[in-house]
């Protein structure tokens, strides 16, 4: 196959040509390493390329398959890792000066898993600093910018990550997500991207922004590698207390399902405020898409939901500060401006509003929770109220009034971790500028697989896994 033939599979068309030997994992990583060096100086997805170790890793992969031993659902496929997962003996710098030399003695839960399925992990990909923003312009790694338009965001924090799936320079990378990380990155990219719900994925090994709020999960081309993705990702970590129980779904098998009888909330009280035209009009056609699958569309309710973004604010500013509060009083100037800015800010926020925006978050859970039992199977938002940006550009001009990107971009992402629930991004339209769009849907506590199996049928009728700037 030629490397345009190999880099256009998806992830789990290539895992079926590994499977059965049509392609070896030394072909595809050769690949995926040759569009990284034709590609990567105009595209900046990565902090760090590790191109001998995937050759070695690949070809051992392919060794070991010749002797009639397969590891599992990722054999030879080349993942790349956002920079605040930890690799043994490799740098993961969370892209800041602050941790420029930090070298982990051991795996992130999430690697070892990836590594025991067969993955190849190619490089680690830029962020914003310590995942406290939305732009990914890293001060050590200056910015990611969007295969889509080369002079547009990837949005963030897990900016790099996106742009690396859809540049083709990795097949699927995995992000973190505390206020729409994973979520916003793949909307403004044209990729599917999950936030599983808080302890389904271990977060054992990942330098953290706010405990209570991370999570851990897939950005990829499509939902069904998305699904196989989550599948390796999820499960409970003896060595992570905080990790669920539960047994995981098997994703994969429900997507067939469909959407027919699903019912998809909206809160109209919340929705197309301070919205781009474009992605008002895309919200409207998916919803349409939902009701010709055999959906039904509800109108829902919450109270006191305009406390959602000080809650998650409050939690998630104290958390940061409390992990950072040695280094930023010790080495400020290390911590770029806005980041700095920032974790200071937490120094000054009362405990009391802290706790009192917890407990708004334990009520919050259960006003969802009480819709999910009741009304609806899941929520759907637009991911974020507008398209990619200008890098450098951070204004946008939505209802006649200029807008800062950077609040703009939490509007919707927030509910989910702010309520510890799941949520996933596709691909919904294209705006005047041919630049993606997303909706999100968010479903009950460990009910990822509710998700996958709205997200799969819609996927069917608008997809973009086969327009993707690094595969045409």
């Amino acid at each position: 196959m030629t490397q345009k033939e190999l880099l256009r599979l998806t992830l789990s068309q290539a895992q079926k040509y590994i499977q059965s030997k049509r392609i070896t994992p030394i072909e595809l990583t050769e690949a995926y390493i040759s569009r990284i060096e034709q590609t990567e100086s105009d595209v900046k997805s990565f902090a760090a390329v590790y191109c001998d170790a995937a050759r070695k890793e690949a070809l051992a992969l392919t060794e070991m398959q010749s002797a009639g031993h397969f590891l599992g659902p990722l054999h030879g496929i080349p993942i790349s890792l956002k920079d605040n997962i930890n690799m043994k003996g490799l740098r993961t710098t969370a892209c800041s000066r602050v941790y420029a030399n930090n070298l982990p003695n051991k795996d992130a839960a999430v690697v070892r898993r990836l590594k025991s399925a067969g993955a190849v992990i190619i490089g680690k990909t830029v962020m914003h600093e310590f995942a406290q923003g939305a732009t990914t312009d890293s001060p050590m790694f200056g910015a990611a910018h969007n295969p889509w338009a080369l002079d547009r965001f990837c949005c963030g924090s897990s900016g790099g990550s996106a742009g690396s799936v859809a540049n083709a320079t990795s097949l699927a990378s995995v992000g973190t997500d505390t206020g729409g990380s994973i979520r916003l990155p793949s909307s403004v990219c044209g990729l599917v991207g999950m936030r599983p719900t808080i302890g389904r994925v271990s977060l054992d090994g990942i330098i953290p922004l706010a405990w209570s709020l991370d999570a851990c999960g897939p950005i990829t081309r499509n939902v069904r590698d998305n699904a196989i993705m989550m599948q390796v990702l999820s499960g409970p970590e003896a060595r992570d207390p905080s990790t669920a129980k539960c047994i995981n779904s098997n994703y994969g098998d429900l997507l067939a399902k469909g959407a027919k009888g699903m019912r998809i909330g909206i809160l109209p009280e919340v929705l197309f405020q301070k919205d781009q035209p474009d992605v008002i009009q895309a919200i409207k056609n998916a919803l349409d898409i939902f009701r010709d699958l055999g959906a039904e569309i509800k109108q829902c309710s919450i109270d006191h939901l305009d406390l959602m973004p000080k809650a998650w604010e409050a939690v998630c500013y104290v958390e940061a500060t409390a992990f950072h509060q040695k280094n930023i009083r010790e080495r400020p100037l290390e911590y770029g401006e806005d980041v700095r800015a920032l974790f200071q800010a937490g120094e000054f926020i009362p405990g009391t509003t802290y706790v009192h925006a917890q407990r708004y978050r334990r009520w919050l859970r259960e006003q969802f929770q009480q819709l999910f039992r009741n009304e609806v199977d899941l929520i759907l938002f637009p991911t974020i109220p507008f398209t990619a940006v200008p890098i450098g550009n951070y204004e946008v001009e939505i209802n006649g009034n200029i807008e800062n990107v950077l609040p703009l971009s939490g509007t919707y992402v927030c509910y989910a971790p702010t309520a510890g629930l799941p949520a996933l991004t596709i691909p919904c339209g294209l705006d005047k500028d041919k630049l993606p769009i997303g909706l999100q849907l968010i479903g009950n506590m460990f009910c990822e697989h509710m998700c996958y199996r709205a997200g799969n049928a819609f996927e069917r009728v608008f997809h973009l896994y086969d327009k993707i700037p690094g595969i045409i």
